[in-house]
C-alpha cells in the first residue's frame, strides 16, 4: 500500500509543471516542529519561473491521515488569495486514507514569490502545510490576475506591457472579454461580459475551461486573451464567480 502510494506521488510530479523541493530547511521552523495529524506531499514545490502568458502550471498535492482516527480539516489559511487550493470545507479524511487536492495560482505582480497554505481543524489549529515558491516574470500581465464578479461587477481590468512596448489586443477564447480600442498601445482596459459567462457555463456541450462547485453552479473560467506580442501571443486570466472566502475557518 505504501508502495503505490510513494509511486502515485512520483507520477504526480513527472506530469506536473512544478516539482518538489528537498534538501532546503523550510522557512517556519516553528510551525514545522509542532505535532501535525496529516501529512502532506510535497511539503514544499519550487515551479521555477512562470508567466502569465503561458498556461499556469498544474499543481497537485497528497492530504494522507497516518492516524488511527479521522480527521476532518475545517477549512485553510493562505499567506496570498493568489494561491487557492480546491478544498471544500470540512473535508474529512478517514484513518489511512488520502485525498488529492489541486492548488491553484493566480499570478499578482513580478518577482519572486513564497506562499503558504495552512490546513486548520475546528479549533483552528495546524494540520498540516504546503510551501509553494516561484517567480513572476511576464512580458504582458493583467491587473487584476483574478477578476471577482463581487468585487469588479463591472468586469473592468488592465493588460499592461511590463517593458511599455506597444501591443494590439485580438480576442478572447471563450469570447467574454471586451477591449473598446483595436490600436497598439502599452496598456488596455478590457471588461468582461458577465452575462455571456453567465450564457456560456450553461452551454451543450460544456466548455471545458469552466470549473463547477457541488451544486453546479460556475465556480471559475480560465480566459486566454489573445495578442499581436511576439513573446505574449496570450494572456491567462482567472474569472470567479465569487472570491474565495477568508475567515480564520477557511
Amino acid at each position: 500500500m505504501r508502495a503505490i502510494f510513494l509511486l502515485s506521488i512520483f507520477w504526480a510530479q513527472l506530469v506536473l509543471g512544478c516539482t518538489s523541493v528537498t534538501g532546503v530547511p523550510a522557512v517556519d521552523s516553528k510551525e514545522l516542529s509542532q505535532s501535525q495529524a496529516l501529512t502532506i506531499i510535497p511539503e514544499q514545490i519550487d515551479c521555477g519561473s512562470i508567466s502569465q502568458c503561458e498556461m499556469p502550471p498544474p499543481i497537485a498535492i497528497v492530504i494522507r491521515n497516518g492516524t488511527a482516527e479521522p480527521v476532518r480539516i475545517r477549512g485553510f489559511v493562505a499567506t496570498c488569495g493568489c494561491t487557492i487550493p480546491d478544498l471544500q470545507p470540512n473535508v474529512e479524511i478517514a484513518p489511512g486514507a488520502e485525498i488529492t487536492v489541486k492548488v491553484r495560482l493566480e499570478l499578482w505582480g513580478q518577482g519572486r514569490k513564497q506562499q503558504f497554505i495552512r490546513f486548520i481543524d475546528e479549533n483552528s489549529q495546524p494540520l498540516g502545510r504546503v510551501q509553494v515558491r516561484y517567480e513572476v516574470r511576464s512580458p504582458l500581465r493583467s491587473t487584476p490576475s483574478g477578476i471577482s464578479r463581487d468585487v469588479n461587477p463591472d468586469g473592468s481590468f488592465q493588460i499592461e506591457s511590463s517593458d511599455n512596448g506597444s501591443f494590439k489586443i485580438m480576442e478572447s477564447d471563450p469570447p467574454v472579454a471586451n477591449s473598446p480600442s483595436t490600436e497598439s498601445a502599452a496598456d488596455h482596459t478590457m471588461t468582461i461580459d458577465w452575462a455571456k459567462v453567465d450564457a456560456l457555463a450553461v452551454a451543450t456541450p460544456p466548455i471545458s475551461a469552466f470549473a463547477f462547485d457541488s451544486a453546479g453552479v460556475w465556480s471559475t473560467l480560465l480566459v486566454r486573451v489573445s495578442t499581436d506580442k511576439a513573446d505574449c501571443s496570450e494572456v491567462f486570466v482567472w474569472l470567479r464567480n465569487f472570491t474565495p472566502a477568508r475567515p480564520v475557518t477557511h
